[in-house]
Formats: structure tokens, sequence, C-alpha cells
């Protein structure tokens, strides 16, 4: 393992760095290059890998992982800091006189604070699944799931305000 050490630590910073488009800087990548190798020395170290395996190559590929974890990390930072600058300018507006300021933005205000009421919040801002995926860092399935809980939770406390032709009709089972 010390044999792979030096020419590790002289070329992955440098590779990483190349691979991540200069986004992550040269100290960072030799950081992530430092933590792949202690990962892979305790993993030889415990017994949890093979004697016939490829060190370097399972070496790379801790360390790219490891890069791709924090270049993720970094990512949903900067939408999340886009998402709390678009709402800051959206406060800063007046708001008006309509039916979204007088009786659904009580209404998600009055959601329990939960997953559901941050991607309901984040929808009515104006950013698609992908974007709320990205910022709250949950899969954009589970975005789709929680946003339609949150419709139902929204139409069961505002249905008095809900015209007849556009509620949602029950059927009634036959008794």
């Amino acid at each position: 393992m010390e044999d792979h050490y030096a020419t590790f630590m002289t070329r992955m910073p440098l590779y990483l760095r190349r691979r991540s488009e200069k986004r992550l800087s040269l100290e960072a990548c030799q950081d992530i290059a430092q933590e792949a190798f202690l990962n892979v020395a305790r993993r030889i170290q415990s017994g949890e890998l093979d004697e016939g395996v490829n060190i370097a190559a399972y070496l790379t590929t801790a360390a790219k992982n490891l890069a791709c974890s924090q270049m993720r990390a970094r990512r949903h930072l900067e939408l999340a800091d886009d998402v709390l600058e678009a709402v800051s300018e959206a406060d800063d507006e007046e708001p008006g006189d309509d039916t979204l300021e007088d009786l659904v933005w009580p209404a998600i205000e009055a959601m329990p604070l939960s997953v559901r009421k941050q991607v309901v919040y984040w929808q009515s801002q104006g950013l698609n699944d992908i974007e709320i995926s990205a910022a709250l860092g949950i899969p954009a399935a589970r975005v789709h799931r929680e946003r339609h809980k949150a419709v139902v939770d929204l139409r069961r406390a505002l249905v008095k305000f809900i015209r007849n032709q556009h509620r949602y009709k029950t059927w009634e089972k036959d008794r």
C-alpha cells in the first residue's frame, strides 16, 4: 500500500482537478485524494478487501466517487443559495391583494414543518422538480409524491373556497 501512496498523491489531485473542470480547487482535490487513500487503507487493514483487488484501480474509483459526492454537495448548496436569493427578491416585491396572498399562503404556512411543506413552498416560488430535488437533496420521485400529498392537504384546507365544479369528486359506495 505504501508503494502506491507517492504516485497516487502526485497524480490523483491533478486528475480530479481536470475531471472537475477546475470547479474543485487543487487543495480540495488533494484532500479528496488523501481521504480516499485513508479509506482504502482502512478497508485493507480491516480485511474488507480481497488480496486480489487491483489497489490502483480501487484507489482511483474511491477518489472519483468522493469528488463526485463533493461536487453534488456543492451543487445543492449553489441551488439552495439561488432559491434563497429568488425568495428574498420575491419577498421584496409589493404583495398583491389576491387569492394566493389571502388564502393559499396562509394554508401553506399552516402546514406542519416538513419536506412536504418545503416542496410546496419551493414549487410556489416557480422551481421545477429537478431544482427542488437538488435544493432539498431528495430524489425527484419523492418531490412528486410530497407535492401530490401537499395538494391533497391544501385542497382539504381550502375546500370551502373551491367552486363546486372544481372540487375533487368522491364516489359514494352503494350500500
